[in-house]
């Protein structure tokens, strides 16, 4: 495999104005990602003191795992105060989009980097985000099939979804290795196939809840480089996070104020809200077989979806007395994960970034100073085939990246035509535009007449369309192969309309290159950057 950066002209340009140390986004930000004096302030920051407890809990997790070397390293630095870099996911089906897996990269590349740099241990910690009870958005993935060179979204199906936190939720094993047959039954066999299919099918049997089957397939591909996993709903790490729980509660009109207060100065920057919640105390509780919203209203603390309500003094016994019914919302995850950990750096994808920083005060209500905040790397995965087509329809593999091939396909097709054939046509439907606005003219005091007129000018206008439309329908028949090829390369490199990374699922790339894909003997070196990147296969 080979690498090379390339810069992808996006319609949002925030990561870019990040990259360019634009104040007016800055300014919601403690640190300048870019600055290398960030992250020497960020080393020397004096520790939370929970490093003992958080080793102890990370350890806990990961106990039913086959440790690595670099992962007891990891786990021992941890446990003598070595800083962190942290990003997390939810658990989508097999894992998710790739994207999933190149923010782990993402945080394995900078915490390596940061280590070589300061010559001290930073270690990578990746957040499962257990805690989630949206299942619509974790239960499907998508594969290319390999006969027709589209996409197919592959479900796990059940009659009975979750409505708790994915972490509580015992998935039904059959329709898990159905979803998996489904997917590899799209896939082309390779010398890979087989092993890895039996591979996930034993991390299937093997899974007592839906995160567990996502947290193996994650240690298989990255145990080697010392990445440290936690889940948000892991029951130790809910004990620890009790104090800050009960913080939360008894401070939760502060928070919600400094929220509030911060999303009207990023909306009076230009940036569109991303936060989008009617609670005001930030907190999930687990009642009633629901993962329910917690909101104060009337001197009362109330639940989402029924009709129990609890004092304050309540509310914080049974913090004390079962932590592991209360979970995080949008606004104070980022505020757990800095409470725990001992941070350098954040890594998010775009979106994450932006909604970071509507947060600023909120941690500052806490005490708490943001770490640095940095977007995740981006990747796009380019066969030799697809570097083929590009080259003999000269074509820009930035351009097809962000905008896609149609304009490019549209292009070819109407090379292939006459283009005496064109003009003729276009003067056809211009000469129409012409009778019709003269007839209008003279028949300016008839409104029947009027609309007589108009709606035979639609029915004209349409009849010449669709003349052009089905002599360019017919050139993309004459050139069926490529027509093929220009599909193909959107599927590949625009699938569904966007980056490849969001839709793609890494065991299309996995049944290629084997578990070991990701393992520095087959993966290209990489430095963190604000640019893309392109991985040549």
């Amino acid at each position: 495999m080979d690498c090379l950066n390339i810069t992808v002209n996006e319609s949002d340009q925030f990561i870019n104005r990040l990259k360019q140390q634009d104040e007016n986004i800055l300014q919601f930000f403690d640190y300048d990602p870019v600055e290398e004096e960030s992250y020497a302030r960020r080393m020397q920051q004096p520790n939370n003191g929970r490093e003992h407890e958080m080793a102890k809990v990370v350890r806990a997790y990961m106990a039913d795992l086959n440790l690595s070397e670099a992962q007891q390293r990891a786990l021992d630095a941890l446990e003598n105060g070595a800083k962190v870099v942290v990003g997390g996911q939810q658990a989508g089906l097999f894992t998710g989009p790739l994207y999933t897996f190149h923010k782990i990269i993402s945080i394995i590349v900078k915490a390596n980097e940061l280590e070589s740099t300061y010559e001290t241990p930073v270690v990578p910690v990746f957040w499962i985000a257990g805690e989630d009870h949206d299942f619509d958005e974790v239960n499907h993935t998508y594969v290319m099939q390999q006969r027709t060179g589209t996409l197919k979204k592959v479900k796990y199906h059940t009659m009975a979804p979750p409505e708790s936190n994915v972490s509580r939720y015992a998935p039904d094993k059959a329709a898990l290795k159905q979803a998996l047959t489904d997917y590899f039954a799209a896939l082309p066999e390779t010398p890979h196939s087989k092993v890895l299919y039996q591979q996930i099918a034993h991390f299937i049997d093997q899974a007592d809840n839906w995160t567990s089957l996502f947290k193996q397939i994650v240690h298989e591909c990255f145990s080697q480089s010392g990445l440290l996993l936690i889940d948000a709903q892991f029951e130790a790490l809910r004990e620890i996070e009790v104090p800050l729980f009960k913080q939360i509660i008894q401070h939760h009109e502060q928070i919600d104020n400094a929220f509030r207060m911060q999303q009207q100065r990023t909306g009076a920057a230009g940036l569109t809200p991303m936060i989008q919640t009617d609670t005001n105390v930030h907190l999930f509780m687990h009642e009633d077989g629901q993962r329910q919203l917690l909101k104060y209203e009337d001197g009362v603390y109330r639940l989402s979806k029924s009709d129990v309500t609890f004092s304050q003094a309540a509310l914080l016994q049974k913090i004390e007395a079962t932590p592991t019914d209360f979970s995080n919302n949008v606004v104070t995850r980022p505020l757990t994960e800095e409470w725990l950990f001992n941070t350098v750096a954040f890594i998010g994808g775009p979106s994450e970034i932006k909604y970071w920083a509507e947060l600023q005060t909120v941690f500052h209500e806490m005490g708490i100073e943001m770490p640095i905040v940095l977007p995740r790397l981006r990747f796009t995965y380019v066969t030799p085939k697809i570097e083929k087509l590009l080259a003999s329809y000269d074509l820009d593999l930035a351009d097809m990246i962000a905008n896609g091939t149609e304009a490019a396909r549209q292009r070819f097709v109407r090379a292939q035509a006459s283009e005496e054939v064109l003009v003729d046509m276009q003067q056809m439907l211009d000469q129409q535009h012409a009778f019709y606005e003269r007839l209008q003219a003279q028949l300016n005091d008839s409104e029947d007449q009027r609309k007589l007129l108009k709606k035979n000018h639609q029915i004209q206008t349409h009849q010449y369309e669709y003349l052009q439309s089905r002599y360019l329908k017919n050139i993309e028949r004459e050139n069926e192969i490529s027509m093929r090829h220009f599909h193909l390369l959107s599927q590949t490199l625009y699938p569904m309309g966007g980056l490849q990374e969001r839709i793609w699922n890494p065991l299309q790339l996995l049944n290629e290159f084997g578990m070991e894909m990701y393992t520095s003997s087959t993966f290209p070196p990489l430095r963190y950057s604000f640019d893309q990147y392109v991985i040549k296969t």
